[in-house]
């Protein structure tokens, strides 16, 4: 399995947000190549005029699987997404790559580059602006797992945070998702207007994260003292963060659906039913994620 990150690029920033590299080889290697290709065209028509008659040529093994299954996905589902997809190549002998980031950023690549085969958000919403923009088959769509908004503090919650309210005291330190690409910053938003503080709240805020799993780090690293993040950050680095349950926030899905630019649409699809069925959804419970319905 590979995994990538995809950087949502800000104004004026420097950050890579191609996916893919390339490497320039070396300037004999043309030649190189080009000898040895003659040299064995020669070769294979020398051994063809000598092959007995009534000979018959054995076939070619049959690789172990076919090109890989790529994934777009919204960074919050980043550890069991990883793992439940290891499961799955190790099942069905399929090779798949991962590229996480912001929903909205991998919906923006998915929507520039023309490619890929799931698109794996962390919201409905952003699931609804790629069914609405013609990037998803609606049919496909499968919803694997809920996410609980909260606000994430340091391990023992130092500054005493116990709502919303608290993110207004000035001086503090707080980072919310990127509005435009994060799912976590609109529900962010979303919960600051509800409680009445997005004004003072503002302020307080030194930088948008890019993904989730560059909210979780910025608390990791003290760098900022609050941020809205999900309950599951807390479930999987319980050493590291306390949570703060928001009141009022609304649990979001992480739903997944087949790219309309997929060549292998059918194998897609079972990879979507694998993560939405009993051992995708498994992991993801063993992670902290929510199953149960409300």
């Amino acid at each position: 399995m590979v995994v990538k990150f995809a950087y949502h690029r800000a104004a004026g920033s420097s950050l890579p947000h191609c996916r893919r590299t390339s490497r320039r080889r070396p300037e004999r290697s043309w030649r190189k190549g080009l000898f040895s290709a003659a040299a064995m065209a020669l070769l294979g028509v020398s051994c063809a005029r000598e092959k007995p008659q009534g000979t018959v040529d054995a076939p070619l093994p049959a690789p172990r699987s076919k090109k890989a299954l790529v994934i777009f996905a919204g960074a919050a589902s980043q550890p069991a997404t990883t793992e439940a997809v290891a499961l799955y190549e190790k099942l069905y002998g399929t090779p798949v790559e991962c590229t996480f980031g912001g929903s909205g950023a991998v919906l923006n690549q998915v929507r520039i580059e023309r490619f890929g085969d799931i698109y794996l958000p962390g919201s409905n919403e952003y699931m609804d602006v790629a069914e609405k923009d013609g990037l998803v088959l609606p049919k496909t769509r499968r919803v694997i797992c809920r996410l609980v908004p909260a606000i994430c503090v340091a391990a023992g919650n130092p500054l005493g945070i116990r709502s919303v309210a608290d993110l207004a005291r000035p001086g503090l330190r707080l980072t919310i998702g990127d509005p435009g690409s994060v799912c976590l910053g609109r529900i962010a938003v979303a919960a600051f207007r509800r409680a009445g503080v997005y004004g003072k709240v503002r302020s307080n805020i030194v930088t948008y994260a890019s993904d989730c799993q560059q909210i979780i780090n910025l608390i990791r690293l003290g760098e900022v003292d609050a941020a809205i993040g999900y309950a599951v950050f807390g479930r999987q680095s319980p050493e590291l963060l306390d949570v703060v349950l928001i009141e009022g926030g609304t649990p979001v899905n992480i739903p997944a659906a087949v790219i309309v630019y997929s060549k292998r649409p059918q194998e897609a699809q079972r990879l979507v039913d694998f993560l939405a069925g009993p051992q995708g959804k498994d992991i993801f419970r063993k992670h902290g994620y929510t199953i149960d319905n409300p």
